[in-house]
């Protein structure tokens, strides 16, 4: 993977979190949402970490 990809995936990662934090900001938040997010944020995190040569538990199962 090069820099500019792992740049990229940080970038998105970063997006995903404001979208969490706006999504549990509303008076009444999606819970399907919610964890929708945390799941593409979990995939760029062991996408990140295999880059990076870290084992993460989702990755090791």
């Amino acid at each position: 993977m090069s820099d500019v990809l792992a740049h990229r995936l940080r970038g998105f990662h970063a997006l995903l979190e404001m979208a969490l934090k706006d999504e549990r900001a509303r008076p009444r938040p999606d819970a399907r949402t919610v964890a929708g997010i945390k799941k593409k944020k979990l995939a760029i995190k062991d996408r990140l970490a295999r880059f990076e040569g870290v084992e993460t538990w989702s990755a090791s199962r």
